[in-house]
């Protein structure tokens, strides 16, 4: 039977025999070709796609830690805090110098990344139990009683002062910030080369449920507080 030329001696029945008849002549007769600039459009579309999904692909695989890298984690607990501490942030050298109960970091200085052969100055932070003689009144008040008289400033807004001779601290002197100094309080030798540690000086706070003690070089003292943002935002990421 054909559209055009319907058999006489076959009428159709109704309406629904011609339409049934038209829609298969359209799905017979083939899709109109695009135009040639719409042609190119979509090719380049296309290619566009491909190469942003290759060069993402390519991003996440040059992006990926290598698995030997010093990323693995290693779990860790102070007190009631648990911690997963990349193993290149670790101060500890091998499972004989880890500490129990306690967790220690080496950082770079001002990265706070990982130790490298070009680093400068570092960070020592032992992290512990939390400890009353490492709160900030008790340890000015233990401090206190063996200061000299004579006050000094300092850049980065402290004050220094000296202990007395023949007190425990002899031989260090007490940088504080001000007014009162319970947000800074380190202590550093007078003769840094006579100490022998590149990172003589310590400073020790409290930080959501954990005791962090900073050893630091004097250099960068007057920097104390990017380094106590820092190391307090370094640990908060650390903290499971």
């Amino acid at each position: 039977m054909s559209l055009y030329a319907p058999d006489p001696t076959q009428p159709l029945a109704n309406a629904t025999d011609v339409a049934a008849l038209i829609r298969n002549h359209l799905r017979r007769r083939p899709a109109p070709a695009l135009p040639r600039g719409d042609r190119a459009l979509l090719r380049l579309a296309a290619a566009i796609v491909v190469l942003g999904l290759a060069g993402t692909g390519l991003a996440l695989l040059v992006t990926r830690p290598h698995p030997d890298a010093g990323t693995d984690l290693q779990a860790s607990r102070v007190g009631e805090v648990v911690l997963a501490i990349p193993e290149n942030l670790t101060g500890a050298d091998g499972e004989d110098g880890r500490l129990v109960g306690m967790a220690r970091l080496r950082l770079d200085w001002p990265s706070l990344g990982p130790v490298t052969p070009d680093t400068r100055h570092r960070l020592l932070v032992t992290l512990s139990p939390p400890d009353k003689v490492n709160e900030p009144a008790t340890q000015l008040s233990t401090y206190a009683r063996f200061l000299t008289p004579t006050v000094w400033s300092n850049p980065g807004g402290l004050v220094v002062r000296g202990f007395r001779k023949g007190s425990p601290y002899e031989g260090d002197e007490l940088y504080v910030s001000v007014p009162d100094g319970r947000g800074f309080a380190a202590r550093c030798p007078v003769e840094t080369a006579q100490s022998g540690l590149d990172e003589p000086c310590r400073v020790t706070f409290r930080h959501r449920g954990v005791d962090v003690n900073i050893r630091f070089p004097r250099a960068i003292v007057a920097d104390w507080q990017i380094m106590l943002g820092g190391v307090r935002r370094t640990i908060d990421g650390l903290m499971r």
